[in-house]
């Protein structure tokens, strides 16, 4: 198996005590510790992770809760269509249909341990469908907030990814 590319882990990210907020258009905003979590079934999700710089890592072994299983508890509001996702630096985000993100993991672990923080760690979201680009594998999930129209202005994940590659 191929490791996944070390990045530094941003100043705002704080791992310890962390929590994930779901708000927006539902009914029931929900505020989640890492115990929480255990409530929801698990899943493991394998594949090779490809980056836009040009590496591979494969056969990565991630495991989680499936976010439809989340997103249920919170009650999404009618007309629900999108989300945003936001790291906990305060900067990353990326939005998604609801229908896409129902399908993404929630990743807590890595090939068997803990994820680590410089791997998104206590939570990374991992998209599941083959069209995902990996600036959307969101680590570091600190919220998750529906709307009932786009929240593409606000999603940051894109134009974050690249400007690693170009500046680089």
């Amino acid at each position: 198996m191929s490791e996944l590319k070390r990045h530094a882990i941003p100043e705002g990210v704080e791992t310890e005590g962390w929590t994930l907020d779901v708000s927006g258009s539902v009914g029931r905003p929900l505020q989640l510790e890492r115990r929480d979590l255990t409530a929801f079934p698990v899943e493991t999700f394998t594949e090779d992770f490809a980056c836009t710089e040009g590496w591979v890592a494969e056969g990565l072994s991630w495991r989680g809760i499936r976010l439809g299983e989340l997103l249920d508890c919170a009650a999404p509001a009618a007309g629900s269509e999108c989300a945003l996702v936001r790291a906990s630096d305060g900067e990353y985000a990326c939005s998604f249909t609801i229908d896409r993100l129902a399908e993404s993991l929630l990743a807590v672990e890595l090939d068997g341990d803990p994820l680590p923080p410089e791997h998104g760690g206590p939570a990374r979201l991992v998209p599941t469908d083959s069209d995902s680009d990996c600036w959307e594998s969101i680590k570091w999930v600190s919220e998750i907030e529906l709307g009932t129209s786009s929240l593409a202005a606000e999603s940051t994940a894109r134009g974050t990814a690249l400007g690693r590659i170009d500046g680089a």
